[in-house]
């Protein structure tokens, strides 16, 4: 049987067929995942619709209110609504936000109105965007801020929640992340009305907060490990909550 040589050309047209037949089936199943599972979250999270003036859009005007969910941790970055530029991406991982640094940051908007969304404030979702190891959910204020020159506008921002292993998670995994940092505002509400507070028992916690998902025991120091929170009990009594 005739075998090409590897340096003939007949052999490097057979290695580069090969190599694509292979790519192919893999790239187009992680572009299924990825699809299905952004179908999912928009099935949860329906995407309000904006206005468009003169071919920009115009996130002012809303069309298609869709869901409004409640912010529930402070640090997340925005800027006015309908800049021009990129904004500046806040990272949401292991727990901790931050905003976007180094090349990734150079190039966002800084229009001088810039904030920081604050804790139970409303937004919608405009758009999912499911990446290789991250959700990114774009959100916009229900409330219309009227700026020192008059002029009144929305806030929008740039939510990118960490999840490593995002291709074996299924929606409901996602979800439970996502509603760490923005959720339902009953969700909200409900969470933030139990309260922790310094010498309490061990069971008080369990009677204001549930079950913890994990607890450590090193002894006379426990730690209870919410999805949002880190309970510290030391000889029994609440010393911090983190």
């Amino acid at each position: 049987m005739f075998l090409p040589s590897f340096r003939s050309p007949s052999f490097r047209v057979l290695l580069i067929v090969t190599v694509a037949a292979a790519t192919i089936p893999l790239t187009a199943f992680g572009a299924t995942n990825s699809r299905a599972m952004r179908e999912a979250l928009v099935a949860d999270y329906p995407l309000t619709k904006v206005g468009v003036v003169m071919f920009k859009t115009d996130y002012n005007r809303i069309t298609q209110p869709g869901v409004v969910l409640a912010v529930r941790l402070p640090g997340i970055y925005a800027d006015v609504a309908n800049t021009q530029d990129s904004i500046v991406n806040t990272n949401f991982a292991n727990g901790q936000v931050s905003q976007a640094t180094g090349f990734a940051a150079a190039f966002g908007s800084n229009t001088g109105h810039s904030r920081t969304l604050n804790p139970n404030e409303k937004v919608y979702v405009t758009d999912v965007l499911v990446k290789r190891d991250a959700v990114q959910l774009e959100l916009l204020t229900v409330d219309v801020t009227t700026l020192a020159d008059g002029q009144g506008t929305r806030y929008r921002a740039e939510l990118n929640v960490k999840l490593p292993g995002l291709d074996t998670m299924t929606p409901d995994d996602v979800k439970k992340s996502i509603e760490t940092v923005v959720a339902d505002p009953a969700v909200a509400s409900a969470v933030q009305s139990k309260t922790v507070k310094i010498g309490m028992s061990p069971d008080e916690v369990k009677q204001a907060l549930g079950n913890p998902d994990k607890i450590v025991d090193l002894g006379a120091k426990q730690v209870f490990i919410y999805r949002d929170m880190k309970v510290i009990l030391v000889d029994g009594k609440v010393t911090d909550v983190q």
